[in-house]
């Protein structure tokens, strides 16, 4: 039998431990002897963050990926007791039976929506500062890409309980994107699995919801955040305008990140709050067959599209369809028509644009949740 030859690191190789050193001083020697990163620790290290009267807004970002964590361990655990095949059985055994199970359910409902609802304000936030302008053009596009994929992991997570309420918003929400020109009817049909929404839907929703979407998120998010640690912070215009001496900043890894901590822990009391006063209903398991209940409506963050959509009912959908379409790319296009200074009349056009935009959403979003 062979035996495996073994080659000793070199005595002049090993770092030189000095006396007395701490265990952790020790193993961070022993790794970063194999592993030479000091490059970019020594710029985490030096990383800043601007500080000014619009700082609060930075803290948006940091409060989505709380969420999105919370959505990750939530989503394992229940993982653990749905099952597929027989989805609206296996969320009342959460529900009714697993300890915990129904505060989980909830957290994992309101956590969907402050992350949306915290993505929203950081995406208008970072509109608002200017802050895709360059060299900021992709990171405001991965941006924009994460908000995208969270909206589409929502209404994919919507479907999984199998209740008549997910079923036949559903069954609307798909009935729309087979409007579409073109492509429409291929992508519906691609989505439901059929003509109709069946459990083969909810298949394809489930597959969607616990292994594209994260991986696809994960993806965009490492983008997102290695862009703006290699980027830094965007300042304000009116804080890149202050002379030198009058400009402050802090420590990222220090000061900064320190300070997100109770943010992180105030948010997350909010979240258990919430959960625990509003829970998270289970209506009475889908039945195609049945009539569609009254009122029937989306989440919050569909309202202002399918409130715009109503007011273009018929034939001339299309246009609302349209509206919607060049609301999209007119977000993806910004960073390259608003390049200039802020005196610059496309900066000037750009930010009535988005407050028009901003007013539209609040008041039609208002309008549906009302009608």
């Amino acid at each position: 039998m062979e035996t495996m030859t073994e080659y000793p690191i070199p005595p002049e190789a090993e770092p030189q431990l000095p006396a007395g050193e701490t265990l952790p001083g020790k193993v961070s020697r022993w790794f970063l002897h194999r592993y030479p990163v000091w490059p970019a620790l020594r710029h985490l290290a030096d990383k800043t963050v601007p500080r000014h009267s619009q700082s609060v807004w930075y803290n948006m970002g940091g409060i989505a990926l709380f969420f999105f964590a919370v959505q990750v361990v939530t989503g394992i655990l229940l993982m653990i007791y749905y099952r597929p095949a027989e989805p609206w059985m296996s969320v009342q055994r959460i529900v009714m039976e697993v300890p915990y199970g129904s505060l989980i359910r909830s957290v994992h409902h309101w956590s969907a929506n402050l992350m949306v609802l915290s993505l929203f304000l950081h995406l208008f936030s970072t509109f608002f500062m200017k802050a895709y302008r360059r060299p900021r053009e992709f990171t405001w596009l991965t941006g924009a890409g994460l908000f995208a994929i969270t909206l589409v992991f929502g209404f994919s997570g919507y479907l999984l309980p199998w209740d008549d309420l997910a079923f036949f918003a559903t069954r609307v929400g798909i009935s729309e994107l087979d409007k579409l020109p073109l492509l429409g009817h291929f992508m519906a049909d691609l989505a439901r699995g059929g003509p109709e929404v069946t459990l083969d839907t909810l298949g394809r929703f489930y597959t969607l919801h616990v292994m594209v979407l994260p991986l696809a998120i994960l993806a965009v998010l490492g983008l997102h955040l290695l862009f703006i640690q290699l980027q830094g912070m965007s300042e304000p215009d009116s804080f890149a305008a202050l002379p030198p001496e009058k400009k402050r900043y802090e420590k990222f890894f220090s000061e900064f990140m320190f300070g997100e901590i109770p943010i992180w822990m105030a948010t997350g009391v909010l979240l258990v709050a919430l959960s625990a006063i509003w829970p998270r209903p289970l209506a009475p398991e889908a039945n195609a067959a049945a009539a569609a209940p009254a009122g029937i409506k989306p989440e919050w963050y569909f309202l202002s599209q399918f409130q715009l959509l109503k007011l273009f009912p018929g034939r001339i959908e299309l246009l609302g369809l349209a509206i919607l379409t060049l609301i999209s790319l007119g977000l993806v296009a910004v960073p390259f028509f608003d390049r200039s200074i802020p005196s610059d009349e496309r900066g000037r056009l750009t930010t009535r644009l988005g407050v028009t935009a901003l007013l539209a959403l609040i008041i039609l979003t208002l309008w549906g949740a009302l009608s």
